[in-house]
């Protein structure tokens, strides 16, 4: 048991206390004071009106407990184990006093007897003492402090509707609370007790209703399983009363009815009620249907005046509504509808909350009290005690549902079990046997949804079954497949050994780091008491006790500017060990550990002396740039490999002209022509004087895609195999397109033919395609008869890929949504930027993640057979490509398999990284990904979990442009 609410508690008890100060007819006339007595438990009974105020204010039960309320004081009297979970209540809140006194066994309480007496006749009058008489509480410290009390001359009055009234109206938390335990009530009714019966029905199996009762009841052992929210704590969720089942002739429709072990009736014209009712943290909710197995029309017609009521009341449940008014409107609907019904009336049901029939809000004619926002309702509308003129079977009908009276709703009420009644949802027949007198009276669209109940549920089973045979036959593919990819890397280490390069550093000496071989080569402009940026020698100039102290640009994490007061603080951040970085450190990891390094440096410069540190604060930051610019030119250029000369075809091969090119050469839009020659292709533009060579067997991959409804442009691309220079920058891709329609122009199917000038736009748009889409598929078809006919090596042929656009999905690979669209050997999004192009053969995992219920999209993850390339994730996919994604990976052969969580893909590469060999022999993914792991049944706990939902580093923005000192210091060497 863990503490008491407090806040809760008191707030709960200022209404008690506000309540009763209003004093009237439910505080038995205004009782000067009141004991509530709780006696010892009692498992027999379930509800009192005693236990319902213990659960409001302390959210638990305290046997042999005696609360003693007076004028703006409680006291409670009671064990001194229970005080200790009252101790963190404290003694006085909200202009009301609390006190706790520890029972005395020695005296036999004869003191506190007393002093409560004592307490009781000092409060207002001391002549009328408010208790709960109607409910008996048994044991012997009761039964003394009954006798103690009785004898104090007090008049006595009944109190019961005054904390009746306060408990009815629920507060946030136990409408929260109660809605929990509706909708837990209306899973287990839907997915586990209808279909249990359903399942009888069509298997004619013949089952009690105390076994449905029985099933039904279990899944409150287990309630994860049917609250897929998340916010149901499991201890907290009980039962109400055991599920009812009624049928073959045996119903009733009272609160207090009881289950019996008869046979569940599947025959014809057999009615079915079913009632369930669950509690979450004592608040509780009800429900109830009723199930008709091929009806007769006066069961139909009967069912129809029920919801027809149902439907009329509902309407009145709203705050300031007269509860008389309620049942009132029900007899006035039964009267115009069929009055020969009105005999046969159950309703309209009772208000609900810690107790599960709160006496003094039962809805009936006499009740005239007003429904307020927050009172909860088990609404129930029923028939009893029917007969069949024709078959003369007897049976009853009843629906009922937990409402919330709010005004926060439109409608002044919330439903909160949500389960369906309609006619075509409660009446199912089967697929012949009816009377053609009945069939006849049955509306044909009803008789349809009834007469193809049971076709539904077969196929419903049959994808189930099927859908089931295939994820089995997945998994063994799945697995299979694994195996061979263990065995194949385990060949691949006993060949070439255990590779260890995955983590190889650079060695680093960082005594290259050497800005001034002394003081005397310090910049003459250079000023004792002021920072200066040296750019030619990219170091820092910083006065540190009157003297200039060089630090090199790579020692400098980052650089910032802030004004306080009027003064301009300068702040630097320098490079230290235990630092996290987002690329490796050259620098830190190369200087020894134990050295003493500065790690921040903070100048502060008055109004009007800012010059020095705002021209510091932009020097270094240009300095960065020009540092990161000058080390990725140099970084691009070492990566490029030299491609064979261009060997021109003469007379000149195929040429497409106009084009334009990605990524851009120039600031401005290059247009240009695209040529065909003997070894490879050439792209020129002699309006800015550019010229770009693309050797065939410098090509990775080639993809035409065409312009159609859905796109603005027609296009070739070129996924390189090694890198070459465009302008100044390395490129891996380029891709030659033609927009033949403006992009900034509406693509919908939103017509212009209103107007003629529309009419030609449209039409022209369309010819523009055609032409160009034809260019550029013989164009195509002209490279590769080219590069087949000029390759010594006939396997050198360019093969276009041509997109599948049939099985296209959106998804986020870069940094917004995209069309995704598989080809023969790729995965590609042109439209992205930088184009996404995925070769699938050098994939060697997909993983799909976040598959879990209640999720509208997943990720998918492709691992790399080269194990030192970083994974590469697809996000935000709608959840129904799911299937048609898994099917697509299952014809190229491509294990996969899905997880309920995301990877932290960075900490499990790495530790299969440290040792790959480790990996093979543990099975591969199969040791982390394995479906088996993730068997409820399983005790033991997933291997891939511990990398499920990574801890996400955060790192300055200004780390992605940090770079490693060793670039640095090679290029000086250069220089020298």
């Amino acid at each position: 048991m863990s503490k008491v609410d407090k806040g809760l508690f008191w707030s709960r008890l200022k209404r008690i206390f506000d309540h009763w100060a209003k004093g009237g007819k439910p505080w038995g006339g205004g009782a000067d004071a009141i004991i509530v007595n709780y006696g010892k438990a009692n498992e027999n009974v379930l509800y009192s009106r005693t236990s319902a105020i213990h659960l409001f204010l302390f959210g638990y039960e305290f046997p042999d407990t005696v609360l003693v309320l007076t004028k703006g004081k409680l006291t409670i009297l009671c064990s001194s184990s229970k005080a200790k979970y009252l101790d963190s209540l404290g003694s006085e809140n909200r202009g009301i006093k609390l006190e706790i006194m520890i029972r005395n066994k020695e005296d036999k309480n004869a003191a506190n007897f007393a002093k409560l007496l004592k307490a009781i006749k000092g409060s207002n009058q001391g002549s009328l003492l408010g208790w709960i008489p109607s409910e008996t509480q048994n044991g012997k410290f009761i039964a003394r402090w009954n006798q103690a009390w009785q004898e104090n001359g007090m008049k006595q009055v009944n109190v019961s509707m005054g904390f009746g009234r306060v408990i009815s109206v629920k507060d946030a938390a136990a409408q929260k609370n109660t809605e929990r335990a509706a909708k837990f009530a209306a899973s287990v009714f839907k997915k586990k007790l209808i279909e249990d019966v359903l399942d009888a029905l069509e298997e004619n199996k013949v089952i009690s209703h105390q076994k449905l009762s029985d099933d039904a009841a279990e899944c409150f052992n287990d309630p994860i399983k049917w609250d897929k929210s998340g916010n149901l704590a499991p201890d907290d969720i009980e039962i109400c009363y055991d599920p009812l089942i009624m049928s073959g002739g045996r119903y009733d429709l009272k609160a207090s009815a009881t289950l019996d072990d008869k046979k569940l009736d599947t025959g014809k014209e057999a009615v079915i009620l079913c009632r369930m009712g669950a509690r979450y943290r004592s608040f509780c909710s009800n429900l109830a249907r009723t199930y008709f197995i091929e009806p007769s029309v006066e069961m139909e017609k009967n069912y129809g005046v029920l919801t027809q009521v149902f439907l009329a009341c509902k309407k009145i449940i709203q705050p300031q509504s007269k509860i008389s008014k309620i049942y009132e409107t029900a007899l006035g609907t039964i009267k115009r509808a069929n009055r020969s019904l009105l005999p046969h009336f159950v309703g309209c049901g009772f208000g609900m909350g810690l107790e599960f029939r709160e006496k003094n809000l039962v809805l009936n004619q006499k009740n005239h009290q007003q429904l307020k926002s927050g009172m909860v309702l088990n609404f129930s509308i029923g028939f009893k005690d029917l007969k069949d003129r024709k078959s003369g079977k007897p049976y009853a009908m009843q629906i009922a549902d937990t409402y919330l009276v709010t005004s926060e709703e439109a409608d002044g009420h919330k439903l909160l079990t949500v389960v369906r009644r309609g006619w075509e949802n409660v009446a199912f027949r089967g697929n012949g046997d009816e009377d053609e007198d009945e069939d006849e009276e049955l509306d044909t669209k009803q008789q349809a949804a009834t007469l193809s109940h049971y076709e539904r549920r077969r196929q419903n089973r049959e994808k189930e079954e099927r859908a089931t045979r295939e994820a089995a036959v997945r998994e063994k593919e799945m697995r299979q497949l694994a195996k061979r990819k263990q065995e194949e890397l385990l060949r691949r280490l006993a060949k070439d050994g255990v590779q260890d390069n995955f983590n190889e550093e650079k060695k680093f000496d960082y005594s290259k780091i050497n800005s001034y071989k002394s003081v005397s080569d310090f910049p003459s402009q250079a000023r004792p008491n002021q920072l200066y940026v040296d750019i030619r020698k990219e170091t820092i100039l910083v006065p540190i006790f009157k003297q200039l102290v060089p630090f090199h640009i790579s020692t400098i994490r980052t650089v910032s500017k802030q004004e306080e007061g009027g003064n301009l603080i300068l702040r630097l951040n320098f490079a230290t060990p235990n630092m996290k970085f987002k690329s490796r450190n050259d620098y830190i990891h190369a200087v020894p550990q134990n050295k003493h390094f500065i790690q921040e440096l903070t100048f502060k410069a008055p109004a009007g002396h800012h010059d020095n540190l705002e021209r510091s604060y932009f020097g270094i930051q240009e300095l960065r740039k020009r540092v990161k610019n000058r080390i990725k030119e140099k970084e691009d250029k070492r990566s490029i490999v030299v491609q064979k000369e261009l060997r021109v075809l003469r007379g000149g091969g195929a040429k497409l002209r106009d084009l334009s090119v990605r990524p851009p050469l120039t600031r401005r839009k290059s247009t240009g022509v695209l040529e065909a020659h003997q070894n490879g292709l050439r792209f020129s533009s002699h309006r800015d004087g550019i010229k770009i060579d693309i050797i065939y067997e410098n090509i990775k991959h080639a993809v035409f895609q065409k312009a159609d409804n859905m796109s603005t442009e027609v296009r070739m691309h070129f996924e390189l195999v090694n890198p070459i220079m465009a302008g100044k920058k390395k490129t891996n891709f380029f891709q030659f397109y033609v927009e033949v329609v403006q992009s900034s122009q509406d693509l919908g199917h939103g017509s212009r033919w209103h107007d003629r000038d529309g009419v030609l736009e449209e039409q022209e748009e369309k010819r523009r395609k055609r032409r160009y889409n034809k260019l550029f598929f013989d164009f195509k078809n002209r490279v590769s008869q080219i590069s087949e006919k000029f390759s010594k090596d006939r396997d050198m042929k360019i093969e276009y890929e041509e997109p599948f656009k049939q099985i296209a999905f959106k998804g986020v690979p870069g940094k917004e949504q995209v069309s995704i669209i598989p080809t023969q050997n790729l995965l590609i999004a042109l439209d992205d930027k930088p184009p996404f192009v995925l070769t699938i053969d050098e994939v060697d995992l997909a993983v799909m993640e976040r598959c879990r219920f209640g999720l509208r999209e997943f990720d998918i993850t492709f691992v790399f057979k080269d194990f030192s390339k970083a994974p590469l994730s697809i996000s935000a996919i709608p959840k129904k490509k799911l299937d048609s994604i898994k099917n697509w990976l299952r014809t190229l052969n491509i294990l996969h398999y899905e997880r309920r969580d995301a990877v932290n893909w960075k900490k499990l590469m790495n530790t299969i990284r440290e040792d790959l060999k480790l990996f093979a022999e543990n099975g591969g993914w199969l040791g982390y990904f394995d479906p088996q792991n993730d068997d409820d049944e399983s005790d033991e706990e997933d291997p891939a979990s511990e990398f499920s939902s990574p801890d996400e580093e955060e790192y300055s923005e200004e780390d992605d442009e940090y770079e490693s000192a060793s670039d640095e210091v090679d290029e000086e060497d250069d220089d020298d």
